[in-house]
């Protein structure tokens, strides 16, 4: 083999392994607590920034009570995707279940028509669906109650098909988890306090942990997904004229994404 060889396959290891890493971090220490209203007002911006990329900057911090985690959307479609597929937070300690707990807010419109079962089978099963006034009028509908409340995602044993429920910001609260979102800006904020004593519905106990971030859209099982189509009733919640797709097109265009990051508050 020669030099050139070895330097390009040495080269690619270093490329899939940094690929494949999960980025770990100290979050920055609190002085003194945070008020949660949605605000980077009284955060410390510089030292509690742990990742910055075009769609959403990332804050984490924390004291010998909590974790705080802000997450400030930049962009249009992440933020339509969230208030469709809701935005999802994972933190636990053990990384084979580390997706068993999360905590989604806001829900998103797809997931609050959950709550009515023959509804949500039809909106994602029925490829016309969205071409309908009707149901686009009943997401919006569904959209003015996006921040009062909040999704629990549950699988039991970490990796099944997930369960869900909803809760008010006031049952968490209980638990001393307290959630807010700023809606008044051009996209929204998110910020959020954990115990870390155990207490919380993430029932962690370790000083390293495992953070996630996700938009998780519905499971479309739309018929002929394979197929495509530039009809006139083939039309999207807003009404515009798209081509169908295969399902993980269809996840992908509805904004799916999940990052991982792992949290080491011991020193």
């Amino acid at each position: 083999m020669t030099h050139r060889s070895i330097s390009a396959l040495v080269f690619l290891f270093f490329l899939f392994s940094g690929c494949g890493s999960t980025n770990t971090f100290t979050p920055h220490q609190q002085s003194s607590p945070l008020s949660i209203d949605g605000s980077l007002s009284d955060w410390d911006t510089n030292r509690s920034l742990f990742e910055s990329r075009s769609e959403a900057s990332y804050y984490a911090s924390f004291d010998d009570d909590f974790i705080y985690l802000f997450v400030d959307i930049k962009s249009p479609f992440k933020d339509r995707a969230i208030r469709q597929s809701g935005f999802i937070i994972y933190l636990s300690d053990n990384e084979d279940q580390r997706k068993r707990i999360g905590v989604a807010f806001p829900a998103g419109s797809f997931n609050l028509l959950r709550e009515n079962p023959g509804a949500f089978s039809s909106m994602i099963r029925d490829n016309e669906w969205f071409s309908k006034p009707e149901n686009r009028e009943t997401l919006e509908r569904l959209s003015e109650d996006l921040f009062s409340r909040v999704m629990i995602v549950e699988r039991h044993d970490g990796s099944s098909n997930p369960e869900y429920g909803f809760v008010e910001k006031s049952q968490l609260e209980v638990d001393g988890i307290e959630i807010a979102a700023n809606t008044d800006s051009r996209n929204l904020s998110i910020e959020m306090k954990i115990p870390r004593n155990g207490s919380s519905i993430f029932e962690f106990s370790e000083q390293r942990l495992w953070l996630g971030f996700a938009i998780e859209p519905p499971n479309f099982r739309r018929q002929n997904e394979s197929s495509y189509s530039t009809s006139n009733n083939n039309r999207d919640m807003h009404g515009t004229r798209q081509q169908r797709a295969p399902r993980q097109n269809m996840t992908r265009a509805f904004g799916a994404m999940e990052r991982w990051y792992k949290l080491d508050l011991s020193e």
